[in-house]
C-alpha cells in the first residue's frame, strides 16, 4: 500500500468505532503517572464530543486504504469556538488536536496525506496558521518538520510546565533514553486562503 492508494474522509456516524480504535491504539502506549493506560476512549465519549460540536466532525479527517475501505490513520482539528482539551485555538488558528496513524500504515504516506487534507481544510477555513503539540522525542517531529513546521518559541515558563505535566501524566513514552522531555509546540504558516472552502 502506498498513499496513493488512500483517501481522506470526513468522519462519519458510522466510522465512529474506527476513529476510537485508532486513538486508543496511538494511546496504548502510554500511561498516565507512569502506570494506568491512556487508552480507554469510548465509541459513547467520542459520540459526545461530536454531538457537543456537530463541526467537529466536518475538520476530522480518516483516512482509508481505496480498495479495502479499512481505517488507516485520523486527525482531528479545531477552530476557534470548538472545544479541546489542551489548547484554546485562537481566531485565524487551525489547531491539529491528535492525529494518528495504525503501525501497519506507518512509513507509507499516510500521516503525509493527512497533514496536506488538514492544510487545504486550514487555508479553506482561512486560518493563516496551523499548531500542533507534540511530545519531545515522538518521530513524528520529522514529519512535522518535512511538511513545514517548526518549533514555536516558548518562554521558559512554559517549557517547565510542558515538561513537569508531560513527565507527571505520561513518564516518558519515548523511553528512558531520549533525549528532551516534555513537550513542544509546533507552527506552519499558511497561504492565503482562495476563500473556497474544501
Amino acid at each position: 500500500m502506498t498513499s496513493d492508494g488512500v483517501r481522506i474522509q470526513a468522519a462519519t456516524d458510522d466510522r465512529v468505532r474506527d476513529i476510537v480504535d485508532i486513538n486508543n491504539n496511538f494511546l496504548s502506549s502510554k500511561h498516565a503517572l507512569c502506570c494506568i493506560p491512556l487508552s480507554c476512549q469510548t465509541v459513547k465519549d467520542q459520540e459526545a464530543v461530536f454531538k457537543s460540536c456537530p463541526d467537529k466532525m466536518n475538520v476530522g479527517g480518516l483516512a482509508v486504504d481505496g480498495k479495502s475501505g479499512a481505517a488507516l490513520g485520523y486527525c482531528q482539528l479545531s477552530f476557534k469556538g470548538m472545544p479541546t482539551e489542551l489548547h484554546t485555538t485562537q481566531e485565524d488558528e487551525c489547531y491539529i488536536e491528535w492525529l494518528a496513524v495504525l503501525p501497519e500504515a506507518r512509513g507509507k504516506g499516510v500521516g503525509t496525506k493527512l497533514l496536506k487534507w488538514a492544510e487545504e481544510m486550514a487555508i479553506g477555513r482561512k486560518a493563516t496558521h496551523m499548531t500542533l503539540g507534540v511530545i519531545r522525542g515522538n518521530p513524528a517531529i520529522h514529519l512535522y518538520e518535512r511538511e513545514g513546521f517548526a518549533t514555536d518559541k516558548e518562554g521558559c515558563c512554559e517549557n517547565v510546565m510542558g515538561l513537569c505535566i508531560v513527565t507527571f501524566l505520561l513518564g516518558r513514552p519515548y523511553g528512558c533514553c531520549a533525549p528532551d522531555w516534555g513537550a513542544i509546540m509546533m507552527r506552519k504558516e499558511l497561504p492565503e486562503s482562495d476563500g473556497l472552502q474544501p
